[in-house]
């Protein structure tokens, strides 16, 4: 599947040249710049549920708690903990062709707006990276290298809900030489199916490397069925980047 941006501009090279290629030819190519698009997010689709309490007490994790309880124990006098993993994904995160691991974790839920939570990248069991920021993240997952720079990118997605309604959203991380680059995106997901309103939208992310953004948005049929329907094409989705400020660098090992 293609970004319309980039559908658009692949179309139109392979009518220009029409005359210089076969129908086989033409299809290959196109195959070939579709392996290229990467899924970002997809509010349709929920995450499977894994038990990652065994990582609490594998090191490096330890360390990595450790280190976040100073931080947080500093930046609020109320501070009450539940350190607990939420996801693990493997990639090239802070050093390109590096065999890695990155750990989203959360330290404490309180408040609800605003979970304390981290991310860790571990490489050959030793901690090479910890970041610290309060978001409602549940989820993480790398994706290939969009800008060029050799590193896997992650994507984080967060729900959060309140009086039956529920909002999803997430961001792209990608761990540079000055620092963390975030692009937010837009919601993903809005329905209030548990205060028992019909209705929601939802939205699929999709990009090609550049980065280019796609998005395809959906309207719920109904909340017993919890099906979607397409509510109209796929369209280019801008998504700036921006420092990752709120992103704490904390002391590794």
């Amino acid at each position: 599947m293609q970004t319309a941006f980039a559908f658009f501009v692949l179309s139109a090279a392979l009518i220009g040249c029409a005359d210089a290629q076969t129908p086989d030819q033409a299809a290959t190519a196109g195959a070939a710049a579709s392996a290229d698009t990467v899924e970002i997010a997809d509010g349709r689709v929920y995450a499977e549920y894994a038990d990652l309490s065994a990582w609490s007490s594998r090191a490096p994790i330890p360390e990595v708690f450790a280190a976040a309880r100073a931080h947080w124990q500093a930046q609020d006098p109320d501070y009450m903990e539940d350190a607990q993993v939420m996801a693990v994904t493997d990639g090239s995160f802070t050093e390109a062709g590096a065999a890695q691991q990155a750990v989203l974790y959360v330290m404490s839920f309180e408040p609800r707006c605003c979970p304390k939570t981290g991310i860790a990248v571990i490489q050959d069991g030793r901690v090479v990276r910890n970041v610290a920021f309060e978001n409602p993240m549940q989820e993480l997952r790398a994706v290939p290298d969009l800008d060029g720079d050799g590193r896997s990118e992650l994507v984080t997605v967060g729900a959060f809900g309140m009086g039956g309604q529920n909002m999803t959203g997430f961001s792209i991380l990608s761990f540079g030489d000055a620092g963390i680059v975030e692009r937010s995106g837009p919601s993903i997901l809005e329905e209030s199916c548990a205060a028992m309103v019909e209705g929601g939208t939802a939205a699929r992310v999709t990009a090609v490397p550049g980065p280019t953004f796609t998005i395809e948005r959906f309207t719920m049929t109904s909340c017993e069925s919890f099906g979607w329907q397409p509510a109209g094409a796929p369209e280019p989705l801008e998504i700036a980047a921006a420092s990752g400020e709120a992103y704490v660098d904390l002391a590794t090992p």
